[in-house]
């Protein structure tokens, strides 16, 4: 699906930030697998798991409206 056909749906950009946030996750998730400083690799996985924590507040906001 296409950001824009979407936007009626979710109301401005809210899906762009979400998919913003998606990508940056996984691009920390990606990274973190292709290195071996375990301090890093926590840093990472803990930055991915805010963002999938912000994306979780954001869904959930507006499945309620």
């Amino acid at each position: 699906m296409a950001a824009q056909t979407n936007w009626g749906f979710w109301g401005g950009g809210r899906l762009t930030t979400i998919q913003y946030l998606e990508d940056q996750a996984a691009r920390a998730e990606r990274l973190a697998k292709r290195i071996t400083d375990t301090l890093t690799i926590e840093k990472l996985l803990t930055f991915a798991g805010e963002r999938r924590r912000e994306i979780e507040v954001i869904a959930g906001k507006y499945r309620r409206v």
